[in-house]
């Protein structure tokens, strides 16, 4: 069952036509800092892209950038945001809707998969999944940076939180993951910044 109702395309699809509580018009802080201290190798992947924020942050470190979403209206908002950067920036830059939970079927390897808010929008058991299919779509040394809420809300449609136990016990060097950062962090939105945890891990 999703968090966000038994049809979340339809409310992703509704938060769209206004703009959404994570849409600061820029990348987030934190995931910023861990990409300059980790710096990524393109090509790179943005799951949940959203309007495009973060893969045209990133695009401005010379890394090429896919960014996928399953709303088709934050891909057209993100296309428009492209169109208007200079041909050099834009051609780094690729948008398409598709489903963020399976990168694998995207046909690709990558050399970083950056994750701002996506994996705490499942419940454990899909988020044991969508890692599976990282693995098969990262490059050995390729890097996941993963900025998610740590903390809990009793209210519905809004993202669970993901602990660093959680993480610890999913990314393990038995299944070919070394964890090279992780720590508290903040997830800046329109309301108010959220206590989060934000990590670095490598594919070996």
């Amino acid at each position: 069952m999703s968090r966000f109702g038994p049809d979340p395309q339809a409310f992703f699809d509704a938060v769209y036509r206004q703009t959404p509580p994570w849409d600061i018009g820029g990348p987030q802080p934190a995931l910023e800092t861990l990409l300059d201290e980790f710096p990524p190798s393109g090509p790179v992947l943005d799951v949940g892209c959203g309007s495009g924020d973060h893969a045209i942050a990133l695009a401005r470190r010379g890394v090429e950038v896919l960014g996928v979403d399953i709303v088709e209206a934050a891909i057209t908002q993100a296309n428009t945001k492209a169109a208007a950067l200079t041909p050099e920036l834009a051609e780094r830059l690729q948008f398409q809707v598709a489903d963020a939970l399976r990168p694998a079927q995207l046909g690709r390897q990558f050399g970083a998969v950056v994750d701002s808010g996506f994996l705490h929008l499942f419940e454990p058991e899909v988020a044991d999944q969508f890692a599976a299919e990282l693995a098969s779509s990262l490059r050995p040394g390729g890097r996941y940076y993963l900025l998610a809420f740590a903390v809990q809300f009793d209210i519905p449609n809004v993202p669970r939180a993901v602990s660093e136990q959680e993480l610890r016990a999913r990314f393990t060097d038995e299944r070919g993951w070394r964890i090279l950062v992780l720590r508290e962090a903040l997830f800046q939105n329109r309301v108010a910044a959220t206590p989060a945890i934000c990590a670095c891990i490598e594919r070996m």
